[in-house]
C-alpha cells in the first residue's frame, strides 16, 4: 500500500475527525474526546495548519493524522515557547506499517523550519521513546494533566543554550 504525507486542507477536516475517532476501536470515550480537542484547537487563534499532517492511500482515503498544539513551558524565570503533540491516529486496519512514525517525523521536520525546539507528548512512553523522546522530569518540566510516567519531551536542535524547564500551559492561556 502506498500511503502519501500532506498538509491537511478544509476538505479533509470531516474525514480526519471520524478516523480520529475511529481509531480508538479500544476506547471509544477517548476518541470521542480526541476528536473534539482537535476540533477546539482548530478554532484556537494559535492554530498553524503547517503543524497538522494527514497520511492517505492510493484512493485518497485518510488513514493517519498528527497534530502539534502551541504551548508554554512556564519557570519562575523565563516562559518558553514550545510544542504539545496533541493527536496521533492511525487507521487500526493499517498500523504497523510505520505510518505513525512517519507521521510524527514530518510534523518534527515541519517545527524545526518554523524554528521550535521542543516538543512534549503524554501518553504511550514506551513508544515515543523509540522515536528519541525522553522523560521530561529529567528536564525540570511538568504539567497538571499528565503524571511524570507519561510526560515525555524531544528538543529538535542538538544545542539549546537554555533547556526549557517549568510547567506546561496552553499558549492560548499564558
Amino acid at each position: 500500500m502506498q500511503v502519501y504525507l500532506s498538509t491537511l486542507t478544509e476538505v479533509d477536516y470531516t474525514q480526519t475527525l471520524e478516523k480520529i475517532e475511529q481509531s480508538y476501536t479500544e476506547n471509544p470515550k477517548k476518541g470521542k474526546a480526541k476528536r473534539a480537542l482537535v476540533a477546539r484547537l482548530r478554532q484556537s487563534p494559535s492554530y498553524q495548519y503547517e503543524l497538522e499532517v494527514i497520511a492517505k492511500d492510493e484512493a485518497a482515503v485518510v488513514v493517519g493524522h498528527v497534530m502539534l498544539s502551541k504551548i508554554n513551558i512556564v519557570a519562575q524565570d523565563a516562559k518558553y515557547p514550545a510544542l504539545e503533540l496533541a493527536s496521533l491516529s492511525v487507521d487500526p486496519e493499517v498500523r504497523g506499517q510505520g505510518i505513525g512514525k512517519a507521521l510524527v517525523n514530518a510534523v518534527e521536520e515541519r517545527a524545526r523550519a518554523e524554528n521550535f525546539n521542543t516538543i512534549i507528548v503524554s501518553g504511550a512512553p514506551d513508544y515515543f521513546e523509540q522515536l528519541g523522546y525522553e522523560k521530561a522530569e529529567i528536564y525540570d518540566i511538568y504539567s497538571d494533566e499528565s503524571t511524570l510516567e507519561e510526560l515525555q519531551v524531544k528538543f529538535l536542535w542538538d544545542q539549546l543554550t537554555d533547556y526549557p524547564h517549568g510547567k506546561v500551559k496552553d499558549a492560548d492561556v499564558v
